[in-house]
């Protein structure tokens, strides 16, 4: 009711939900003391972003082709431990064909890489997760995250937000801050029919500090750009352009987007520290090859590194 980003009175409201104006003060307290950006006037009542509203399967599918949405299994929680793990436990019969998508509007657990925890409050940010399965194993799947990152960053850029790229391998910065990240694990045989789980968490409204976050990050709101925070028609921007490029991803593999990815690429030609286990390596960061490695440049020659417990910093980072 408010994402039109016009102030409403609190008895406006409850005459629409049929409560009373006390319940509606209470209810917006809670969201505003877990940190959504609300604002209030006195004399004028309550306003929200332009585009911020919950989530809404309909309004998400509505972005889709409808053949393709009518194909996706879908579900949408109020809350859940973690979209990735509630796909992950679904997949019983990882054969039968059909894209998953799981949303929530807040997560519990929500996980990163290496096991981090990724803060998820209520009804601010978008956590998704899409479970796809593939016919011809994992080694397949080279260069999935790196696709997954470059279409997320398209559909920023479609949505109206200016400034996102991508750091190798998996997240997405905006300002030199960390806006969105994501996770892919599969389950299934890693030899023949598997699934890939794709998560995908995106900062959108959140605009306090949080202490359990370890890095610089950001949010599209605080970017303070000209375009509506609608996370409905994120999601479904989002997916429509996923599931297009996974289907060429299946026939040619990474090598199509490679020199899209470069274009967006916000670390490339800069020194940077490459650190796997306890092997670390200095170099210029000089983009990816056909499979989505890093190709580092050190004084002994270009490198080719590949994902799963790297890290990648600038040289004089703190």
């Amino acid at each position: 009711m408010m994402s039109d980003g016009q102030f409403h009175s609190g008895e406006e409201l409850g005459r629409e939900l049929g409560v009373s104006r006390a319940a509606v003060w209470k209810a917006l307290k809670r969201l505003e003391e877990a940190g959504y950006p609300l604002q209030s006037v006195r004399g004028r009542g309550y306003r929200v972003p332009l585009g911020a509203g919950l989530l809404d399967l309909q309004a998400v599918q509505s972005v889709l082709p409808a053949p393709l949405a009518a194909g996706i299994d879908w579900q949408l929680l109020d809350s859940v431990d973690s979209t990735n793990a509630q796909l992950m436990r679904q997949l019983s019969n990882v054969g039968d064909g059909r894209v998953r998508v799981c949303l929530a509007e807040q997560q519990t657990s929500g996980k990163g890489r290496r096991g981090r925890n990724w803060v998820s409050p209520y009804g601010q940010n978008v956590y998704l997760s899409v479970a796809v399965p593939f016919s011809d194993g994992a080694q397949r799947l080279e260069g999935l995250s790196l696709l997954v990152g470059l279409v997320l960053v398209e559909t920023l850029e479609n949505c109206g937000f200016r400034g996102c790229g991508v750091k190798w391998p998996n997240d997405i910065l905006l300002n030199g801050r960390k806006l969105a990240g994501i996770l892919v694990e599969i389950a299934g045989d890693l030899t023949s029919d598997c699934v890939a789980v794709i998560g995908v968490g995106i900062n959108v409204l959140m605009k306090q500090p949080e202490s359990a976050i370890e890095q610089a990050w950001t949010s599209l709101l605080l970017s303070r750009q000209d375009a509506p925070l609608d996370r409905n028609r994120l999601v479904g921007e989002f997916l429509r352009r996923l599931l297009a490029a996974i289907d060429e991803f299946r026939l040619q593999g990474f090598a199509p987007f490679v020199d899209a990815w470069q274009q967006r690429d916000v670390w490339r030609g800069l020194p940077v520290r490459v650190q796997a286990g306890s092997s670390s390596w200095n170099g210029l960061a000089m983009g990816v090859d056909e499979r989505g490695a890093l190709r580092l440049e050190t004084a002994e020659g270009e490198m080719l590194l590949h994902g799963g417990e790297v890290s990648l910093r600038l040289n004089d980072d703190s």
